[in-house]
């Protein structure tokens, strides 16, 4: 009787252990354990190729990234390649669709808004908000839990020193990420943005998402489905070079 008693208590108190809410700083450390966050760091070079569809529209898709900041993006839509290129604080953008095919250059406002893509998405860069929040003074909240497709995941509410906020929906039992919500603003008009992510793939201890959707106001606007991951191939520096104008 006396060890029923103690196996039934036993199982009350673990019960409630894991019942009980992570810390936000517990969260992140267990999701940067979770895809391989270490091994990733010493990765060098990344390229990845997947398809892209956008409104009926099918596009195949290639990112070249290479440390500490080089992302290079060629989309092939309808017979012709657009290319943008971002290096830290210049980058440039080639888009036949335009009728020009000359390659422009990206003004302040268009790379600081893509830097602020890239460094908010934790999937895609080194330096992210989940590695560098400390660092960069942004602020961690546990929002609470919400059901994700059944399963149960913490809402870490990140609030950046430029004052807006994302909030990080993680899985509470694999501590993968699987969905971002925040509230864009372009030109003047505000909408909600959420981006899914979903199929994780396993490349030597290191988890990347399989798919990606975003959604604006609730309606998808894009997915992008991830063909193949490799890490540490040649990228040489010339690809990132803006070609001479014709």
């Amino acid at each position: 009787m006396k060890k029923l008693l103690v196996l039934i208590i036993s199982m009350f108190v673990i019960g409630q252990l894991l019942a009980q809410d992570l810390s936000p700083e517990q969260i992140v450390s267990n999701y940067l354990k979770a895809i391989g966050q270490d091994k990733f760091m010493n990765i060098e070079t990344m390229k990845m190729t997947g398809k892209m569809t956008q409104q009926g529209l099918e596009m195949q898709v290639t990112q070249y990234q290479k440390k500490p900041e080089k992302v290079r993006q060629d989309i092939e839509v309808q017979g012709m390649t657009v290319t943008m290129v971002v290096d830290g604080e210049t980058g440039w953008v080639l888009n036949p669709m335009m009728g020009s095919t000359d390659p422009q250059d990206l003004n302040a406002e268009s790379i600081k808004a893509l830097e602020k893509e890239g460094n908010n998405d934790p999937t895609a860069t080194w330096d992210n908000p989940f590695v560098t929040w400390k660092e960069d003074g942004i602020k961690i909240e546990l929002a609470g839990r919400e059901d994700v497709n059944g399963s149960s995941a913490y809402n870490l509410k990140f609030t950046f020193k430029e004052g807006y906020t994302i909030n990080y929906i993680i899985d509470a039992a694999s501590f993968v990420l699987l969905k971002t919500k925040s509230i864009q603003d372009v030109q003047g008009q505000t909408f909600d943005r959420e981006i899914r992510f979903s199929d994780y793939k396993d490349f030597n201890g290191i988890l990347f998402p399989g798919k990606l959707e975003m959604l604006v106001n609730g309606q998808i606007g894009q997915v992008f489905t991830m063909d193949k991951c490799e890490f540490n191939v040649l990228v040489d520096d010339s690809i990132f070079k803006k070609p001479v104008k014709n």
